[in-house]
């Protein structure tokens, strides 16, 4: 969701014509009731600040599914609207036979070829692609009533990699806009987007990770934002950027020229906004998995760490994201190539933007405000940062305007917040609605300064003098301090008589005491005289000197800014030597601007002053760590670097290995024998991920010394000589990870992983153990593996316990090891161990065929486990199907038997095929369409007829369907009971489509977007199933208490808006707009509006089973 942004380039190509309208394909415009009552009602329900009002702007069906909106200097609202969501944009969750492909896949013709590869999955082949449009429309106040009364649609993208239309910008009638795989621009007077830089959205990902977050920038570029659809394009100037998987944040100028990517290892960066300052950032949203939505300071060269594979590594606890701690704030331990995170924010983070307050509230001055995506819960919430170092905190986080679907809030030039309304979201791509409100101080509207700013951009900058211009440089407003800036940027880029006086007033403004802001504007507008010629700086040289650190820190900065290296006169500037000086500045952000201009210039004499600064950081601030490091990368003295190897700073230490990262230099190696366990960590993220594969020998052999004692946080480095191991192949590597499973000084995570890799050394995954980036590896001899646990097998499951020696176990049959059975007989027997660790040594005994085998799965049918008994009769039907179908027999003619052995009984009888097996299984579909199987196992009926029809079973099937209810609830009644409690668990937290966690809270971990539910069992006693089932498949039709918003119309004439707390027969218990409990006798309701959950249903997401172990799960949460 893009932003009309308060920061733009006066572009000086004015025409003078006017878009004009296409008319939309009927599928992309769809049919929707008039929403203005319903919005109407929905109003009442809004909480926000005092003395704001909010107004309907625009119902549908004038728009539907608003994702951006942005106003032009009229007011005139643009709305980038998505109808592709599911209906050709696709993504790997819901499309899971895409995840492979889209794992591999670096170039937009790769996802092409995937479509074409699986088009046969999709109605229509791939006109599925071609049928849905996503579209930019136009909505016009025409009568200045405050409502929109005209909506034009201005362009639409159906082609089969476009989407989701997710950003817009309007500039001085030029419209950007932001659509996969494009970034494009309707120039003023035309009315066909034309292509600026192509090459967006390389994967499918996830719905919603797409091209938005257009803004310009204090330096007068174009910047926006990727999601994790990754990039692969390919500047004007013939410059490749490459990243698949991985979000970013680009700038450009405003005709695409000279593209850059700012910042790397971003999830979905929704929005971007620039504070007053200059300084930039981006709500990024989080995984669904526990983690947080967070704020991201994006730093030029900056790495936040993520990569769309984590989300699909199992456990996702394992992937680096979560078991490092990449998504934390600032930790002790946390990896040192990335830079932390703000602080959290929301849930769901969508629209994004930065007020310098003037038609708000005293309390938004300089504030932030961001769209919480959040369902019910969900709407605008305010938030100011104040610097802590080089980098910043998060402080007065508050809610601003709730409750609202909102994706997108932007300021128009009227001084309203106008807001986009999503209305609520169809799963399946349809779209239910779409509104735009206006939310405003009428008090602040009449105001000077609202008044003021208003005219000036109805009038335009472009007329005003450049003395006015001045002037403007300190407006209350910083929508109107960057559009004067921008004005005198290009009026001294003419460098014509009026181009010279106003360099002569920008340098006074600059350089003399005065308004700071004005000052700052001052500065940003001399970059341009620098680009210019590098001698014109020279005379602001007085700032270095300035008693006002942000002055300071911008005169660095904007130093860099002007790229001075290659000008001919560079010898001339005195830059490298005043950014020298900036750099011992008491002031954190004056030496982290300077380290970065530094860079920019690639000094070489910075080096030694540059590890001087780390020296003295001591890795406490760990964003003026990055500004060296990123320096010493780009000045790119590689041996400068090396030589600090061994430096008695571990701080200087750790910045070398930072550096040798970016330059990806294989003398990383020798950091793997550091004295700090961190900085060999550290090195081996390197190596491993990037990866540097020549350094792989190097980092393999220090596996074997890593055992002598445990190491503090030492997972992340084991784990990566484990897998260096793994992938170089070999005996005496194979030895080294073996090490590693007998080793109780390392964790039991790492020891499992080792025991994992020697279990698939022979027949490597495609996935990268660590990273699970597609790194397939060819098969090998399992002679080698085998050999190895063959002689050393002893000691292998003499030092190791629990499940460890369970998957012990389970390796050595996989890989066909020989081994004496006597001791397997014994565990196999032995009714004080684990079941499965038995189901194990039983397992094993059966696949070396072991001579006491039969006695000993004879005697396992009257064990006191069902879980031993079931895998006996399992293993005895492998070996003989006659007998196994009269060992299930007597299982489903008891009536004692237990759920587990009936299941597994029923789940086998399709895989036997004897004659017998038949006859019982007509018999149980029979029972099943009379009512007489147990409910716990009708499931399992269902399903084993489906595996093995006939005729007669078909019929008794159709029979038992036919007698479900016709409800979306019907035909899941069958996973009411028998579920697995263990595997729901796991569908809850783990699932990729179904994202349970994402929204709901159990014990501490998940999302905040739905219900609590570690003790919802306990609220509804016995109706909790039942509760769970229809919640699951119909979610709006019982929305939990404090999650349902309604309008209560009373018989006396009132409206009461707000959430219900509580509920019952004879009242309503709501929480109004002001937060304050009101108890309503339902008796005096005349009317009421039918409150919607944001909830997908799961019918299409999970299946029957997985239905029934969830429900399972969720009655154990008492």
């Amino acid at each position: 969701m893009s932003r009309f942004r308060l920061l733009f380039l006066a572009l000086f190509l004015a025409l003078p014509a006017t878009l004009v309208a296409l008319t939309p394909p009927e599928d992309a415009a769809p049919k929707l009731p008039d929403g203005k009552d319903a919005a109407t009602k929905q109003m009442a329900a809004f909480r926000l600040p005092a003395g704001m009002k909010v107004e309907l702007y625009a119902a549908e069906p004038m728009l539907a599914s608003p994702v951006a909106i942005s106003l032009d200097e009229k007011n005139r609202v643009y709305v980038s609207e998505e109808h592709r969501f599911s209906r050709g944009t696709e993504e790997n969750r819901t499309r899971s036979f895409f995840l492979e492909d889209d794992l591999q896949i670096r170039t937009l013709d790769d996802r092409l070829k995937m479509y074409q590869k699986w088009e046969k999955k999709f109605d229509g082949g791939m006109n599925w692609f071609t049928k849905y449009a996503d579209q930019v429309r136009l909505l016009e106040d025409t009568t200045g009533s405050g409502r929109a009364d005209k909506s034009t649609v201005l362009a639409q993208f159906r082609e089969p990699l476009d989407g989701l239309a997710a950003g817009i910008l309007a500039v001085n009638g030029d419209v950007y806009v932001t659509c996969i795989p494009d970034l494009r621009v309707i120039k003023k007077g035309t009315d066909k987007p034309v292509s600026l830089l192509h090459g967006f959205g390389v994967n499918c990902a996830f719905l919603g990770h797409d091209l938005h977050g257009l803004i310009f920038g204090p330096d007068g570029k174009l910047y926006f934002s990727v999601g994790d659809r990754g990039f692969d394009v390919t500047s004007k100037e013939g410059t490749h950027f490459s990243g698949p998987r991985t979000g970013a944040v680009f700038r450009c100028n405003a005709d695409g020229t000279e593209l850059e990517v700012v910042h790397r290892g971003l999830r979905n960066p929704q929005e971007l906004a620039f504070d007053q300052y200059g300084n930039l950032f981006a709500d990024d949203n989080n995984c669904d998995k526990g983690d947080h939505a967070r704020l991201v300071y994006v730093v030029e060269d900056g790495e936040s760490g993520w990569n769309m594979a984590y989300q699909t590594i199992e456990p996702h606890t394992n992937a680096p994201w979560f078991a490092e701690r990449l998504w934390h704030l600032q930790n002790a331990g946390q990896p040192a190539y990335i830079v932390p995170p703000v602080g959290k924010i929301g849930t769901g983070p969508s629209g994004f933007l930065f007020t310098s307050g003037t038609s708000l509230p005293d309390r938004y001055k300089n504030s932030f405000i961001m769209c919480n995506y959040a369902g019910s819960i969900g709407g605008l919430e305010a938030f100011r940062v104040k610097p802590t170092g080089a980098g910043f905190e998060i402080e007065d986080y508050h809610d601003f305007l709730k409750p609202i679907m909102a994706t997108d809030a932007t300021f128009g030039y009227d001084g309203k917040l106008y807001v986009s309304d999503f209305v609520n979201l169809d799963w399946s791509g349809k779209s239910l609605g779409g509104r735009i409100y206006t939310a405003f101080d009428p008090k602040k509207l009449e105001s000077d300064v609202v008044q003021e700013t208003k005219k000036l951009f109805e009038e335009g900058f472009e007329k005003l003098g450049y003395k006015k211009l001045g002037e403007l440089l300190g407006h209350a407003d910083q929508r109107v301090r960057l559009r004067a800036q921008h004005e005198l940027m290009k009026r001294l880029g003419q460098a014509d008589e009026e181009g010279k006086v106003i360099a002569w007033m920008v340098f006074k403004m600059a350089t003399e005491k005065g308004d700071q802001l004005a000052r700052i504007h001052a500065i940003w507008t001399s970059r341009t005289l620098w680009k210019m010629s590098t001698k014109a700086h020279n005379n602001y040289r007085r700032l270095l000197a300035d008693p006002d650190p942000e002055i300071r820190a911008q005169y660095a900065n904007v130093l860099g800014d002007a790229r001075l290296i290659g000008n001919p006169d560079q010898e001339e500037s005195n830059a490298p030597a005043d950014l020298l000086k900036l750099l011992t500045d008491s002031n954190a952000r004056v030496k982290f601007f300077a380290a970065q201009s530094l860079g920019k210039l690639k000094a070489k004499a910075a080096v030694g002053p540059l590890f001087e600064v780390l020296r003295q950081n001591k890795d406490t601030d760990v964003y003026l760590r990055h500004a060296c490091v990123a320096a010493l990368a780009k000045i790119g003295d590689a041996d400068a670097v090396a030589a600090k190897t061994k430096d008695e700073s571990a701080a200087v230490r750790l910045a070398v290995v930072l550096v040798q990262r970016r330059l990806k230099d294989s003398r990383i190696a020798a950091a793997l024998t550091d004295a700090d366990w961190f900085i060999r960590a550290e090195a081996a993220r390197a190596i491993h991920d990037l990866p540097l594969e020549d350094v792989y020998p190097q980092l393999a052999a220090v596996l074997p010394a890593l055992g002598e004692k445990p190491i503090p946080d030492g997972d992340p480095l084991v784990r990566r000589c484990i897998d260096a191991a793994y992938r170089l192949g070999g005996v005496d590597h194979a030895k080294a990870v073996l090490g590693v499973v007998t080793n109780a000084n390392f964790s039991a995570v790492v020891r499992a992983e080792a025991l994992s890799a020697l279990a698939q050394w022979a027949d490597p995954l495609p996935r990268d153990r660590v990273t699970g980036f597609w790194r397939p590896l060819s098969k090998r001899d399992p002679a080698e593996v085998r050999a190895l646990l063959e002689a050393n097998l002893s000691e292998l499951l003499s030092k190791t316990s629990g499940s460890l020696q369970t998957a012990a176990i389970g390796a050595i049959q996989k890989l066909g090891v020989k081994a004496d059975p006597a001791q397997f007989v014994a565990w196999a027997t032995d009714a004080a161990k684990d079941a499965n660790f038995r189901v194990a040594a039983m397992r094993f005994l059966a696949s070396q065929k072991a001579a006491k085998l039969d006695a000993i799965l004879t005697a396992s049918l009257k064990d006191s486990s069902p879980i031993i008994r079931s895998e006996a009769r399992e293993l005895i039907a492998k070996a003989d199907a006659n007998r196994g179908t009269s060992l299930l027999a007597d299982v489903l003619d008891d009536d004692n038997a237990t759920k587990v052995e009936s299941q597994r009984a029923l789940a086998l009888l399709p895989a036997l095929k004897t004659p017998e097996a038949g006859q019982l299984l007509d018999r149980a579909a029979e029972q099943l369409a009379a009512g007489e199987i147990p409910p716990a196992l009708r499931l399992d009926v269902l399903d084993a007829v489906k595996a093995w029809p006939s005729p007669a079973r078909d019929k008794a099937r159709a029979k038992f369907e036919a007698g479900l209810p016709a409800d979306e609830v019907g035909k899941f009644r069958v996973s009411l009971h028998g579920g697995d409690a263990d595997r729901g668990r796991e569908v809850f937290f783990n699932h990729a489509a179904a994202q349970c966690v994402r929204c709901h809270t159990v014990s501490g971990s998940g999302g905040t977007a739905g219900p609590e539910l570690t003790k919802v069992a306990g609220k509804y006693k016995g109706t909790a199933r039942e509760h769970f089932l229809e919640s699951l498949l119909v979610p709006s039709a019982k929305i939990a208490d404090g999650f349902a918003s309604v309008t209560l119309t009373l018989l006396d004439g009132r409206v009461l808006a707000g959430t219900i707390l509580k509920e019952d027969k004879k009242t309503i218990v709501l929480q109004d707009t002001n937060g304050k409990p009101v108890t309503v006798p339902v008796e005096d309701v005349e009317s009421r509006t039918k409150p919607t959950s944001p909830m997908p249903a799961v019918g299409q997401t999970l299946t029957r089973r997985e239905v029934r172990d969830l429900i399972e799960y969720l009655t154990t949460l008492k």
